[in-house]
């Protein structure tokens, strides 16, 4: 009987897991969504990381979304820019049964974790593109986002070690 209403509520999670992926990503996709949030939201993370560099290295030049060092420059598109990982991390959050204050708090410090590791490939592929010019596709197609996706669940795994245990975690979690 306990595995039956594990099973089923492992089922529940990935129904809404996946409802709430498609609805993020649905509206994230949006013409208006687009223009209106994420193409300025990807800007601002190009300036942020331009900033950054700026503090060590002054030839640093930022030009709307492309960010350029002398010998090599990148420029932040989408799926580059953060916002599908922190939808992907959303959903997780939005769709486990947890009081709908750890949820939004974990969003919260979770989507600062995410864009903190995001800017931190950023940079590091710009000085792997002069660097190490062979390399850059190989790292930024497949070891940056698989740390992506485990800087993902780490964060996870952190709520879950933070949320209290006991009737607090579960009460009102089946909102």
């Amino acid at each position: 009987m306990a595995h039956s209403l594990r099973c089923q509520h492992l089922r529940h999670f990935a129904i809404r897991f996946a409802v709430y992926l498609l609805v993020l990503y649905g509206l994230a996709y949006l013409p208006v969504v687009r223009e209106h949030l994420v193409a300025p939201f990807t800007v601002a993370i190009t300036d942020i990381s331009g900033w950054l560099i700026g503090l060590w290295d002054p030839r640093v030049v930022v030009t709307d979304n492309v960010l350029s060092i002398p010998g090599f420059a990148v420029q932040i598109l989408d799926m580059c820019n953060g916002v599908e990982a922190t939808l992907l991390m959303w959903a997780v959050f939005l769709a486990f049964p947890a009081p709908w204050r750890y949820r939004l708090l974990g969003m919260l410090l979770g989507t600062l974790g995410v864009h903190a590791v995001n800017i931190l490939r950023i940079v590091s592929l710009l000085y792997l593109g002069v660097w190490k010019p062979d390399w850059f596709h190989w790292v930024h197609w497949y070891l940056w986002d698989a740390l992506i996706m485990l800087d993902i669940l780490l964060i996870f795994l952190a709520w879950l070690h933070w949320m209290p245990a006991g009737k607090d975690r579960h009460a009102t979690a089946l909102g």
